[in-house]
């Protein structure tokens, strides 16, 4: 088995403060659309200053909830013990930060790989969709798959840059290999396994 960790505490330390960030300012955007609407700032003069607060109090309680969570899972994962983040076996593989469960390489349909600024960012898995139904994901995670899907990807992701001792590009070969010929590719024989 081959393990990989997450650890970039440089770039999860960065995130975390912007979801802070844009915690409060959802908490400051929710505050002022509930004071506009209680008449701190006086009373609306037309209809439409009366209807206008309750589309931003939308926004502003979503910006809370979503900003909020990853706010919190950031802390967890920067305040946490390190722990490897990604295990590949002959049979399939298990990425923690989206599932707990294992997912087999018979279910992964296709590979792709993401680029963000002409570097690989992240690998997208086309994984049969009655499979990924099945899937324990969490919140975030669900989440982030709809957000995805907007943009017209419809896998998995696998996030590749905080992973610490492996190349992406090594990465997505070990998987094409590993699901195009269901064996362990040679590559995986010289790498140190936990």
């Amino acid at each position: 088995m081959i393990a990989w960790k997450s650890t970039n505490r440089v770039a999860v330390s960065v995130f975390l403060a912007i979801a802070i960030l844009l915690t409060l300012t959802g908490l400051f955007m929710t505050g002022a659309c509930i004071g506009v609407l209680l008449g701190v700032l006086g009373p609306p003069r037309t209809a439409l200053q009366f209807v206008a607060p309750y589309p931003l109090l939308l926004l502003g309680v979503l910006n809370i909830i979503l900003f909020g969570s990853a706010s919190i899972q950031t802390t967890g994962r920067l305040l946490g013990k390190r722990h490897p983040a990604l295990f590949l076996t002959r049979d399939g593989f298990k990425d923690v930060r989206i599932s707990p469960e294992w997912i087999p390489w018979s279910t992964v349909l296709s590979l792709s790989e993401y680029r963000g600024a002409g570097i690989i960012e992240g690998l997208i898995l086309d994984v049969d969709p009655q499979f990924v139904r099945k899937l324990r994901l969490g919140f975030v995670i669900r989440f982030a798959r709809m957000g995805n899907r907007l943009f017209g990807y419809r896998g998995l992701w696998v996030d590749t840059f905080p992973l610490e001792n492996m190349s992406t590009r090594a990465l997505l070969e070990i998987m094409r290999d590993r699901i195009e010929r269901g064996t362990p590719s040679t590559r995986s024989s010289n790498l140190i396994t936990p």
